[in-house]
């Protein structure tokens, strides 16, 4: 009997939960309210974290007053040390995130990453490259034999794609000199030249496309290198000025397939020609069925972050700049934006992580932004990274970029995996660069926050409707003080049952979530389907976020 290898596993099970309607679909997790009933998630693809129910205090936009409490960015925990290293002899001395990670249905995560040689030695022309890896916990990654390209005499690599027609390992530069690449198509189908550079790499599961040939998707910014040859003669001799006008006309951002996101077909085609960068990255957008696209804008004077959206990876909107000159006062002073930004859905808003690139100073950082759906995208802190360097001597020194995902998640953690570079230590080589994870307990990103030696901090929120029967609220305690919540009308008068004398919510300092009670009520089921505001007393306490579940209970994790 035959038994297929874990890779042809894969893929038949892609394409198997594809035709009954499963892909994307596992069972809830996580127990997070300390009486040990699940609340889980609304969606079972581990990376969509839409969520109507859940409100976020990233910000202002349902808060109708505030007292007394201050907006604080959480602090993520690091692991302590990199995650995934250059250590195979065709990767050079990088192994960045100019990549992705994808959480499988079934919690398995799946790294591409960026392979690179910095000193491109004439005798390493085949050292860098696009990896392959993939871990069980997000901790411990291994990279499989492939078999797919050769690297000197032996596939027996984790090298997941190469632009070399032969399939040997070749850097882009050398494939430049050579005249070689993979055959670049435009968007009508039609040959343009020849492709040797892949850069801002992103690969994403599409659910939506009916073809299981399709499931998985690489989109990356794809140059012939020989359009740098003005800028580089000695790099790329005896270029021709037709060929440089040639080589432009590739430039641009491309798309191309796989059903297991292992075997490619090696024809990209043109989604659209570039338009000032060559660090891209794509996002699904959940909550509207479409594909975020982020790109440079080409007249920011500077790096920026800017957004396309498409619905069917055809018809793409105009791109639109988010962060550029216009949005801060030091925009190319002592910061510009580097790669841009990377959305996600989140609870009922989506958020994101806007790369920082220091100027002045040093480390590349990222800050936490929001958008209210509709709304513009706004900074949470200002000035103020989310995702931060690591201390002197590090391997996240000078950089920490994040992979072009939405965050994974185990339990009651998401998990954001992210590029770190270290010092520069070798005069003729690059920072070293190496994978890094992050964690942060589920949707405590950001809070409202009070301590000591003033009043109770309040927090009111707008008129909102009881979307389900039950509350709980997402408080990390400092003290051993209870948080209290009441329910109002509208207008803030007080409904019998509900006021803040009235309030019960359980004192868990451990708890992720914690229900609200009160006196005589253990719910809101009377109240379901109306308007009303939430009125909270916060006390050493920092208030993070709340959810609306359903009064049945799913089941125990």
């Amino acid at each position: 009997m035959h038994v297929p290898s874990r890779r042809q596993f894969l893929t038949q099970t892609t394409v198997s939960m594809a035709a009954v309607g499963l892909a994307g679909r596992v069972a809830p997790t996580g127990t997070i309210c300390r009486d040990n009933r699940a609340v889980p998630t609304t969606n079972r693809d581990p990376q969509n974290h839409a969520d109507p129910n859940l409100h976020l205090f990233v910000d202002d936009h349902q808060i109708a007053r505030r007292e007394n409490v201050s907006r604080i960015l959480n602090r993520i925990k690091k692991h302590p040390g990199p995650i995934l290293i250059s250590d195979r002899p065709w990767e050079g001395e990088r192994a960045q995130a100019w990549g992705s990670v994808i959480q499988e249905p079934d919690g398995l995560f799946r790294m591409w990453y960026f392979a690179f040689n910095t000193e491109r030695r004439w005798d390493e022309l085949d050292r860098g490259g696009y990896c392959y890896a993939e871990s069980r916990d997000g901790i411990h990654w291994e990279k499989p034999d492939l078999n797919l390209f050769e690297f000197r005499g032996s596939k027996r690599n984790n090298l997941f794609y190469s632009c070399a027609p032969d399939g040997k390992n070749l850097v882009d530069e050398e494939l430049a000199r050579r005249g070689l690449g993979l055959p670049a198509v435009d968007e009508n189908g039609e040959p343009i030249g020849v492709i040797n550079n892949l850069d801002g790499l992103t690969v994403v599961r599409d659910d939506d496309d009916p073809d299981p040939q399709r499931r998985y998707k690489l989109i990356a910014n794809m140059q012939d290198h020989r359009m740098w040859a003005p800028f580089y003669p000695k790099r790329y001799p005896n270029v021709s000025p037709k060929q440089v006008e040639k080589s432009r006309r590739v430039f641009g951002q491309y798309l191309d397939t796989s059903p297991d996101g292992i075997h490619w077909t090696r024809r990209p085609k043109r989604l659209m020609a570039a338009r000032g960068g060559d660090y891209m990255m794509v996002t699904r957008d959940h909550r509207q069925q479409r594909w975020w696209l982020n790109e440079r804008a080409h007249d920011q004077g500077g790096r920026n972050a800017s957004l396309r959206t498409s619905a069917d990876w055809k018809e793409w909107s105009e791109l639109e700049v988010i962060f550029g000159k216009n949005s801060d006062p030091n925009f190319n002073r002592t910061f510009q934006w580097h790669g841009g930004m990377t959305p996600f859905n989140y609870g009922n808003l989506n958020l994101g992580l806007l790369e920082i690139w220091p100027l002045a100073g040093h480390g590349a950082t990222c800050e936490l932004i929001s958008q209210r759906v509709g709304g513009t995208w706004q900074r949470t802190k200002p000035g103020h990274p989310f995702l931060d360097i690591g201390p002197e001597g590090s391997f996240d020194r000078m950089l920490a970029y994040p992979s072009h995902n939405p965050p994974g998640k185990i339990g009651d953690r998401l998990y954001l995996f992210y590029t770190g570079a270290k010092s520069r230590n070798h005069p003729r080589k690059g920072m070293p660069m190496s994978m890094g994870l992050a964690t942060l307990r589920l949707d405590r990103f950001a809070g409202l926050s009070q301590w000591r030696n003033i009043g109770p901090g309040v927090v009111v929120t707008k008129p909102l409707v009881v979307a389900q029967p039950r509350l709980a609220v997402n408080v990390e305690y400092f003290e051993y003080a209870p948080i209290r919540v009441a329910v109002t009308r509208p207008d803030g008068a007080p409904i019998e049952g509900y006021r803040l004398e009235d309030s019960r919510v359980d004192l868990q300092p451990d708890a992720l979530y914690s229900w609200a009670r009160w006196k005589e009520k253990s719910d809101l089921a009377e109240l379901q389907g109306e308007r009303v505001a939430l009125h909270f007393e916060v006390v050493g306490a920092a208030l993070y976020s709340f959810r609306f579940y359903p009064q049945s209970n799913p089941g125990r994790s």
